[in-house]
């Protein structure tokens, strides 16, 4: 494989990639409320060290070392949006320098910083730099993983395989999903396998421990994945495109890039094969969605790097001037309250505004509890009606619930309730919801007043 030496130009091409992801990636990022996913990593980020291994045992086992990076950036630097989503903020920034590093070593100084600009511009890339979530970081140490393997691969020493061995591990501790990659990998070592094969081996077996408990809590974990069709295939296409209308140039590009063999050789793998095998999986056993993929797309913006440093001058510099100039759209987009699941702050500011202290608390659909985890103020000050054993007491994200039979003589303590809900009627079909504990409420209660927000719909009860 032809790699291109080092020199002291690195510096050049990687850094330029590097503050454009930053500043992408800190453009807006505390504008869009926390939705539920990321009131799940607010929550458990305010856990002591102790109740957080206690909840791997339970779930989430597969996002364990990241809730212990938030865990510490919480620790340091606070609980709100910019705190908790910072460290995705960073991995979004070593994303793109460490693509641009990969793009130089394998076609030189105008494929890297093409590379690494594309990828600090990916609207795809930056709504998860934007959102306290692993999968940034997930990313960013399979971008640092496939680096370090080529470097190993052209100075062949033992520290450099050793870094190497340890980037597989930070890869799989962040999810294990993203050790899909080594099977591009080892498209990426032949026909040196061997000593690929002597450092990815020994680097799992550290992994085998979560990849068994994490596969213990599947049922809880992917329940709701259903079986990957064409639509979903396409839609992944798209969003890594950056949008509709980038499709087609983009991956002209890309097919212009793969015929360089040192790119092919590393980043058609990288693009096709942990998509192509977790699909597969998926049509027995449905394990797929596009964010468990999000590492790949790094591979797609080196192959059109590719494509575009292929062409006549000017054209590179205006081309990539040009697709960064059309996914602004859909950053803009992306930076709207309507764009996320949830809008968790409106939640919060209704109740901050109408709600008694010591009037009761009800959730229709237990499991939405955890909600309560991003902006947990206005909560603390309800009587949490159904709650037995808290969540972080209980080793669960939504804790353990009383029996039915025990709502009743809580209800008689107080004369309002707040019932959140997915839609207006909490009994509306299709929704997974606990219908003694609403029923509970219903008898001695009417509503008297509800406000929706994304993501569900709060009402105010009154004794009758």
């Amino acid at each position: 494989m032809r790699i291109s030496p080092e020199s002291s130009r690195g510096g050049l091409v990687w850094a330029p990639p590097a503050a454009a992801a930053l500043g992408f990636g800190l453009w807006g990022v505390t504008g869009p409320s926390f939705w539920r996913d990321e009131a799940a990593t607010a929550e458990v980020a305010r856990r002591t060290v102790p109740r957080i291994l206690d909840l791997l045992g339970h779930i989430d086992a597969v996002h364990g070392f990241y809730y212990l990076v938030v865990h510490l950036f919480g620790t340091l630097f606070g609980d709100g949006e910019l705190a908790l989503r910072f460290p995705s903020v960073l991995a979004g920034a070593v994303t793109a320098a460490g693509t641009a590093a990969i793009g130089r070593r394998l076609g030189g100084d105008a494929t890297g910083i093409v590379a690494g600009l594309l990828t600090a511009a990916s609207p795809l890339l930056i709504r998860y730099a934007q959102e306290a979530r692993p999968y940034a970081m997930e990313t960013a140490a399979a971008v640092v993983a496939t680096l370090l393997l080529l470097r190993a691969l052209e100075l062949d020493r033992r520290r450099d395989w050793a870094g190497y061995g340890a980037a597989i591990v930070l890869l799989g501790l962040f999810n294990v999903f993203g050790l899909l990659l080594l099977g591009a990998h080892l498209i990426t070592a032949l026909p040196r396998w061997r000593p690929w094969a002597l450092t990815a081996g020994p680097a799992l077996l550290p992994l085998l421990p979560l990849v068994a408990l994490a596969a213990g809590q599947r049922d809880e974990q992917v329940y709701w994945l259903a079986r990957p069709t064409l639509t979903e295939v396409g839609y992944l296409v798209k969003i890594m495109s950056g949008a509709g209308w980038l499709i087609a140039p983009v991956l002209i590009l890309a097919v212009l890039g793969a015929a360089l063999p040192d790119l092919r050789r590393t980043a058609l793998g990288w693009l096709l094969v942990p998509p192509a095998v977790l699909i597969l999986v998926s049509l027995v056993h449905p394990l797929y969605t596009s964010r468990y993929v999000l590492f790949c797309a790094p591979a797609l913006f080196l192959l059109a790097a590719g494509g575009l440093t292929r062409l006549p001058r000017p054209v590179p510099l205006l081309g990539t001037a040009v697709l960064i100039a059309a996914a602004l759209p859909v950053h803009v987009t992306q930076h709207r309250q309507d764009d996320r699941a949830d809008d968790l702050r409106a939640l919060a500011g209704i109740l901050r505004r109408h709600e008694h202290r010591g009037d009761g608390l009800l959730f229709a659909i237990t499991s939405q509890r955890m909600i309560m985890g991003a902006y947990p103020g206005p909560f603390a000050r309800l009587d949490d009606l159904a709650v037995a054993v808290p969540g972080e007491r209980s080793g669960t994200l939504a804790g353990i619930m009383e029996p039915p039979g025990a709502l009743a003589a809580r209800l008689a303590g107080v004369d309002r309730v707040w019932l959140v809900s997915r839609q207006v009627n909490p009994n509306a079909p299709g929704q997974d919801v606990d219908t003694a504990r609403v029923a509970a409420l219903q008898q001695d209660f009417g509503r008297v007043k509800g406000w929706k927000f994304k993501g569900g719909y709060v009402s105010l009860y009154r004794r009758r």
